[in-house]
């Protein structure tokens, strides 16, 4: 039921995150109508927290957040936790209702990498054991039928512990995607009763006062991000080695091949001390973006609905008039009007949520967060 004072706040938002590839951006458009530009191949598209306009799900109005996978062509695994713990510490602190956290994963994948089961983890420490009842791992883009070693995966990811086992046992849910609307929308319905949530990230950040560095899904990355720099310190004295050996027997074309690749390795050493070093600057920037386009955007919802609200009552009452007369006489009728009045309710609040989202996908290039 939406209430009479309802407004943007009392939106079921519904975020996706998964690997580039795994489709989330036509979960979003296949669930919303919308139509975000949607990557092919191995680029991905996503690299902005991104909003679809807004839809309902058996009433309810719902707004679907694309985030970019960790794995992003274009990001950093830094800037992407920057961009969610600002996202997710605004709508905290602005009581937007965080209903459901989505994790797609594409069934196709024969094996997980540690890039792969890096992300994973990061995502399960960003959203913290409370907030798992409103998970759901979304087994995505399967064969139709579904080929006996998809079945097969599946079972795998839902038992072991090293990939969604864990989280499951918790209070998290597993379900497959038909790249369908409803096949969509009953995903989102596992999700409509379940109270709002408040990821882990967000409340270390606002209630502990954690710096993003401290958080546990800070830590996750910085951990795995040392991993890396060791890995690539393994390599370049392997390099060295191989370059002093061919120095001594005086071979100039693998010294160039081995210079080559030591100026590779030197320019991802310091692209790892770079994210490093801005894990630790932290989320503010991002926070602060937030802040503005959300009130900004927030502004506009609201004037837009309150141009438009006369000119829907007074529609409703006229439309209504001498059903409202006998309201007053029959309870079932009034039931009646009321649901009219919902229903009105609800389509204004999406006409000026979408008004609001046009404008500002207009006005920034596609997305309403810069």
């Amino acid at each position: 039921m939406i209430e009479g004072n309802s407004d943007l706040h009392d939106t079921a938002i519904v975020v996706l995150f998964g690997p580039t590839g795994s489709g989330k951006t036509t979960f979003a458009n296949v669930a919303s109508g919308d139509s975000m530009r949607i990557g092919r191949g191995l680029k991905s598209c996503t690299q902005k927290v991104e909003p679809t306009t807004m839809f309902t799900v058996d009433g309810k109005p719902v707004v679907v957040v694309d985030c970019p996978g960790f794995d992003d062509t274009y990001l950093s695994e830094t800037e992407i936790l920057k961009s969610l713990a600002g996202f997710l510490t605004v709508a905290y602190t602005q009581n937007f209702k965080i209903t459901g956290l989505l994790y797609l994963h594409k069934i196709t994948d024969t094996r997980i990498g540690g890039a792969s089961l890096r992300h994973m983890n990061m995502f399960k420490e960003l959203c913290g054991t409370d907030s798992l009842k409103n998970v759901v791992y979304v087994m995505n883009m399967w064969s139709d039928p579904p080929t006996e070693d998809e079945v097969l995966r599946e079972d795998e990811l839902r038992h072991s512990d090293e990939f969604f086992g864990a989280p499951l046992a918790e209070g998290a849910q597993m379900t497959r995607h038909g790249n369908t609307r409803e096949s969509a929308h009953n995903i989102i319905r596992k999700l409509l009763p379940r109270l709002p949530t408040v990821p882990k990230i967000s409340k270390q950040l606002v209630d502990e006062g954690l710096e993003l560095e401290e958080t546990s899904a800070g830590v996750a990355l910085g951990h795995g991000l040392e991993d890396d720099i060791r890995n690539l310190n393994d390599e370049l004295r392997r390099l060295r080695e191989d370059y002093a050996k061919a120095t001594r027997e005086n071979n100039e074309r693998f010294k160039k091949t081995i210079e080559a690749q030591e100026r590779k390795a030197q320019e991802k050493h310091q692209r790892l001390e770079q994210e490093i070093e801005s894990l630790k600057q932290g989320h503010k920037r991002d926070e602060a973006a937030w802040e503005q386009h959300l009130s900004e955007y927030s502004a506009a919802v609201n004037a837009s609905m309150g141009n438009t609200m006369a000119e829907m009552l007074e529609r409703l009452d006229s439309k209504h008039e001498a059903r409202v007369d006998s309201l007053l006489r029959k309870h079932e009728e009034e039931l009646e009007a009321t649901r009219i009045a919902e229903n009105a309710r609800t389509e204004m609040l999406k006409k000026a949520y979408d008004e609001a989202l046009a404008e500002a996908r207009e006005s920034r290039g596609g997305c309403i967060i810069a």
